[in-house]
Order: C-alpha cells, then structure tokens, then sequence
C-alpha cells in the first residue's frame, strides 16, 4: 500500500511557529546569578569608608569596577567660611551665584562633589576656649565676665545656639593614593580659584576634623572627643568615636540617636544653575541640615 500523500499547504502562521520552536531549541537560557547583598550587622559597619590613608585623604573603597578598570575611592572634605549675601546688590547676587554655579560646573563626570550644609547647636566647650575672654587678675576681670555674659547671651539665645557650616567633599577614583594625591591638588587650584572670587577661603579638613565633623552628625556635637593618634588610625579605632547608637529605617525616612532623616533623588535639574544654593538655604528651619550628593560613578 501506498501512503496517501499530504497535499495540504501550510500557513504563513504555521511555518512562522515552526521556526520559532526550532530556533528556541537551540537557545540555552543562562541563569542570571544575582550578586548576593552584604548586611550590615553593627553600626560602625555602616560607616561608609574603609580607612584613612593620611592625614587628609580617606580611602573610602577599594577595587571599585568603573567601566572596565579597576580603581580605588578616595576623598577629601573642605570647610568654606560662609559668604554674607544679604549686604550685597541683586547684580551683586547674580554674579557671586554665577561664581557658584563655575564652581560646580569645573567638576566633571569623573568626580562625585557632595556638599553639606550642616546646622547644628553651638558646642559650648569649643565656644568657650575659642571666643569667652580668660581672666588674668589685672583688675579688668570683672569688665571680661561682663563681656563673656553679653557674648553668651548673643550667640547663644539670639541665634536659638545654632551655627551653620558649609562643607564640600570631593571623592575621586585613582589606582593609588599618589594618583588621587594629584587629582586633588588640580582640584583644590579651582576651588581656591572660584572661591577668593567669591571673598571667602578653602579649609582643608584633617583626620580629627573629620571625625569631629561625622561624631557631630551621628552623635551629638557635645560629645566629648579626645584627639585619635596615629596608631588608632591604624587600627580604626576612630570609628567607634563617630558612629550613631543604632540606626532603624522605615519605609520613606530613618532615624538615628534622636535625628530623623530622609533621601530625596532629582530625576533632573534645571539647565540654567543648581537647584539648591548657599543663598535660599537659609529659607531653611534652622533646625534642618542638608546633604546633596552629585555622583559622578553613578
């Protein structure tokens, strides 16, 4: 017997299944294994740096894959003195936000610039060995406490005991902690560029200025804070110092201590300048301290 051939012609839809089945056949799925999330278990695990490498640089991390090398973060924090607008003309304003805004654009996408404007109470240890005359029992001791009560009462209660300071943090990628050491002097050449037009100076913060500034943050700025040697340094022993009691995160903010936080994240800013500057943040409750982070590894 013959087999009765099969005349039937196929569909375009048909022949279109069949091939896709064949080619998925010869496909191998290859299982994504995601990279598996490291816990914090303590707090000072939670410090987001490794180590300080001098007394200036922090090492912040090490091998970090940017692009197809390999490379090393590190960072360095400055103090800028603030800048009196309110005496100024508009045109006056304009050009100094101007200035701001040359600042800001001299970094590029290889730099991560963070700036902090830090409020925090007065810390009345510093105040008084920094600002309060002592006596010297020359008979002039009296008219000195007078001036010590009058200064006191100005700063402490005019100003409800709040003092604002402005930081900038510059985090640069290097093969080795010489490299980055020449990437900041080149840094440092435009800060200090921009920021005598602007009639202030660049502070370049050390090791226990550092700690002093993150035990201020994560702490408290009364906390009493004896000054780190070398050989703690070495054994990060610094961040037993500076890092908060506990942290707790919920769905929209966390708290740490008696502080309650939250990230924000700018999809886009404006073309024509930065969206947050020096000026209107003292529209700011004097309570309220930010920290913008522009990240150029991102």
């Amino acid at each position: 017997m013959f087999r009765k051939e099969n005349n039937t012609k196929k569909s375009a839809r048909e022949i279109d299944r069949k091939r896709e089945a064949e080619l998925k056949k010869g496909k191998t799925k290859k299982k994504d294994t995601p990279q598996k999330r490291q816990v914090k278990r303590t707090t000072i695990q939670t410090l987001p740096y490794e180590c300080f490498v001098s007394n200036y640089v922090v090492l912040l991390k090490s091998n970090v894959k940017i692009g197809r090398e390999t490379a090393n973060l590190y960072s360095k924090t400055y103090l800028v003195p603030d800048v009196n607008y309110s005496a100024l003309t508009k045109e006056q304003q304009l050009e100094k936000m101007q200035i701001y805004i040359d600042l800001l654009n001299g970094f590029d996408s290889t730099v991560s610039l963070q700036v902090t404007m830090l409020n925090s109470k007065i810390n009345k240890e510093d105040f008084e060995n920094k600002l309060l005359l002592k006596n010297k029992n020359d008979g002039l001791d009296a008219e000195r406490q007078e001036f010590n009560e009058i200064l006191h009462d100005k700063i402490m209660h005019g100003q409800n005991g709040i003092q604002c300071r402005k930081f900038i943090t510059v985090t640069v990628a290097a093969i080795n902690f010489e490299a980055a050491s020449t990437r900041f002097f080149n840094i440092e050449s435009h800060l200090i560029s921009c920021l005598n037009r602007l009639g202030t100076e660049l502070i370049t913060l050390n090791a226990n200025d550092r700690v002093r500034l993150m035990a201020d943050i994560l702490r408290d700025v009364d906390s009493k804070i004896s000054p780190v040697s070398r050989g703690e340094f070495a054994r990060r022993a610094e961040k037993m110092i500076c890092c908060p009691d506990y942290f707790e995160f919920k769905k929209d903010y966390f708290m740490y201590n008696d502080k309650y936080a939250r990230c924000l994240y700018f999809k886009r800013l404006p073309q024509s300048g930065f969206v947050f500057t020096p000026q209107n943040y003292d529209m700011l409750y004097p309570e309220v301290s930010v920290n913008i982070f522009m990240d150029g590894y991102a």
